[in-house]
């Protein structure tokens, strides 16, 4: 498993595995993690398990997790899952209502969830303030919400590896991962 090894500790820079020298990072076990949203752009939405491999520094102590790209940290729904809701709430303009039901895993739904979705409304505010997809540019600050998510599910599709012939939605989902 030494392959998914950090280069160094992001802690305090220890090189995790010196030349000629005991490694750095020691592996530390295991980590499960849940997913959520669809595995492909047009799949159906589903939790999947992921097993993380964390490594302890010897110098420092910390302890460092190692996931796949387009898992995010502090967040249940993949990368390619929070792009692609942004997408089709920004540029499809589906109401929150119709993004939930294709990107959500989750089919039982309150009352006042039915009528909108607030992480949509919590990923585009993350957006704006940087937290979330820091590579989006800043919007006025007039822009609604909409205009985020319009705006970040561009930028994400501009990193998607071949969008030649792709949707937006598609590039997003697959820039969203890079």
């Amino acid at each position: 498993m030494g392959e998914v090894r950090p280069g160094r500790c992001p802690a305090c820079g220890a090189a995790g595995r010196p030349a000629g020298a005991r490694l750095g990072l020691h592996g530390h076990g295991w980590r499960e993690r849940h997913q959520w949203g669809p595995a492909e752009r047009d799949d159906a939405a589903a939790v999947f398990g992921l097993l993380l491999r964390r490594y302890r520094c010897q110098r420092c102590g910390s302890v460092v997790v190692v996931g796949p790209r387009g898992l995010l940290r502090r967040r249940l729904y993949s990368a390619g899952a929070v792009a692609l809701a942004l997408a089709l709430y920004g540029l499809a303009a589906l109401p929150p209502a119709e993004v939930r039901r294709r990107v959500s895993p989750l089919r039982i739904v309150g009352v006042t969830a039915a009528a909108g979705w607030a992480s949509l409304r919590r990923w585009s505010r993350a957006v704006c303030a940087g937290r979330l997809f820091p590579v989006v540019r800043q919007l006025p600050a007039d822009a609604t919400l909409r205009q985020v998510a319009a705006r970040a599910a561009t930028t994400l599709a501009a990193y998607a590896p071949s969008s030649g012939g792709l949707a937006v939605e598609s590039a997003a989902f697959l820039g969203a991962s890079m």
